[in-house]
């Protein structure tokens, strides 16, 4: 009797584990199908509850990948880190951590893993350079102020254009959820400021579908609003032979104070992408975003000519501007320059701004931005006009994962720029006056380390700039430290003890 009471126990073990084994089988299943389908958010969750109870290289694998394809670089990192310590990694892991880490602001780390990638592949050494150029170039006083501006909200805000007195930008639009990232789709809406703390947020008319509708330009010559669009029929979404969801673009003609409903424009193709428009200031040049075959990289900036009602076939921009990497959000101001994203150029984080010049027949070598407009995260989508403008940031302290930030380049002999040992732009630094009886104050610098200085008559004048927790700096030759574009850089030694 005792013996079949064992055997029974046995068997009854057996199976329950046999049932878990098969439930964890099914369960597995349905996050599987989550992920192949690209509804990322939800198969991170299946997957996270499951890597809870085991650990799975292959599950651990899929859900770093849901983390990176919805922009979560952090749990990204975290994960991808995981498989690295279990040391199974390969050359394509080592390198997405890499840029993971670069993308997080950890350049002395992730350049160690692109060595590692670098056994594997040369182009490691490249990006290893990258690291050490972003460490090199992050404490170069900056050339442009930016600041926060009220209309961000906890949902995306991205890619303006300017248009009358405000501009039209996307935004998510709340509605139906994109699966990939887990945030609802782009609409198209204007904003414009009343004062300083009102702004009118209206959505666009005759324009907005329950599709992506994103990346505006507009116009001002021929009154045109061009913008990327899903590759649809019927107003569903159609992917092309290979499975993806392709890009197209579109535009709304300016009749009557609004807008028409929007027609294709000619350069669209059902085989690859095409989005991200800009029109050159004369109105015959349209450049766009494109992963059109025989390009220099995954993502290349074209150009085409007009031809009366439409556009020559596109031709691509060439090696100066494109690279091995992805070339995103062409923008061309009034002087010719040419602003652009790109991944590839040295950089500081993931995608940085650039701007390149046309001098004959060639572009000439892009030029970073710097901090504080490029970021350790993806920063893109530059407009600027008469030295004032906007561009897309998802770096750290914003409303959303995406905002729009003000951007406005400085005037020459204005502005200080105060950091720590580290790099770091220090708040509320106090600059004053030497001399001064009552110890007058010039400024005090704001959250990126900056004051203005403009009230100071000449260049010899002594100021003395001082900070609680560090140690005061004296200078009485600001000509001796004044950079090549008018900003006085001045670094602060930190007191014994002081860990700001």
């Amino acid at each position: 009797m005792m013996n079949r009471c064992k055997i029974w126990i046995l068997l009854f073990g057996l199976l329950t584990v046999q049932a878990a084994q098969a439930q964890d089988a099914e369960f597995i299943q349905r996050a599987d199908k989550l992920y192949k389908n690209q509804i990322y958010n939800r198969a991170a969750e299946m997957y996270v509850t499951y890597l809870q109870q085991t650990y799975n290289y292959e599950i651990n694998l899929k859900l770093a990948e849901c983390y990176r394809m919805m922009h979560n670089t952090v749990d990204a990192e975290y994960w991808y880190g995981v498989i690295i310590d279990q040391n199974a990694a390969d050359p394509d892991i080592l390198k997405k951590y890499a840029d993971l880490l670069k993308t997080n602001g950890k350049y002395k780390s992730a350049k160690i893993y692109y060595l590692k990638y670098a056994a594997y592949e040369e182009e490691g050494y490249y990006y290893a350079a990258s690291c050490d150029w972003a460490i090199s170039n992050k404490n170069k006083a900056p050339e442009y102020y930016i600041d926060t501006l009220g209309f961000n909200t906890s949902d995306s805000e991205l890619t303006p254009t300017f248009f009358k007195k405000g501009i039209i930008y996307s935004r998510s639009s709340g509605n139906e959820i994109n699966p990939t990232t887990g945030v609802s789709y782009y609409d198209l809406y204007f904003t414009e400021q009343r004062n300083d703390s009102l702004w009118i947020i209206t959505p666009m008319q005759n324009v907005n579908t329950e599709l992506h509708e994103a990346a505006p330009f507009y116009d001002q010559n021929d009154k045109k609003l061009y913008f990327t669009r899903n590759n649809h029929y019927r107003g569903r979404t159609v992917k092309s032979s290979d499975g993806e969801v392709k890009l197209e673009l579109y535009f709304s003609t300016y009749v009557d104070n609004k807008f028409t409903g929007p027609r294709p424009v000619s350069v669209n193709s059902k085989t690859y992408s095409v989005g991200q428009p800009t029109i050159s200031p004369d109105g015959n040049i349209l450049i766009f975003a494109s992963d059109k075959p025989g390009g220099y990289g995954g993502i290349d900036l074209y150009f085409c000519s007009k031809k009366g009602n439409t556009w020559s076939n596109a031709k691509n921009m060439g090696p100066a501007i494109n690279t091995a990497g992805d070339e995103l959000y062409p923008f061309m101001s009034i002087d010719g320059t040419l602003y652009f994203a790109s991944n590839y150029h040295p950089g500081f984080g993931g995608f940085d701004i650039f701007k390149s010049s046309r001098i004959d027949q060639y572009w000439t070598t892009p030029e970073n931005l710097g901090m504080p407009v490029n970021s350790s995260q993806d920063d893109y989508a530059m407009i600027i006009k008469n030295g004032f403008g906007y561009f897309t940031s998802n770096r750290a302290g914003g409303q959303g994962s995406d905002d729009i930030y003000a951007v406005t380049q400085m005037s020459a002999l204005s502005k200080i720029y105060v950091y720590d040992t580290d790099m770091k732009p220090i708040y509320k630094a106090r600059v004053t006056f030497i001399e001064s009886p009552n110890m007058q104050i010039i400024c005090e610098t704001d959250a990126a380390g900056l004051g203005d200085i403009s009230t100071l008559s000449g260049a010899t004048m002594g100021i003395k700039i001082s900070k609680e927790g560090y140690l005061d700096k004296i200078v009485y030759d600001l000509s001796s430290l004044r950079s090549s574009n008018g900003i006085i850089p001045v670094e602060l030694q930190p007191l014994l003890g002081n860990n700001n």
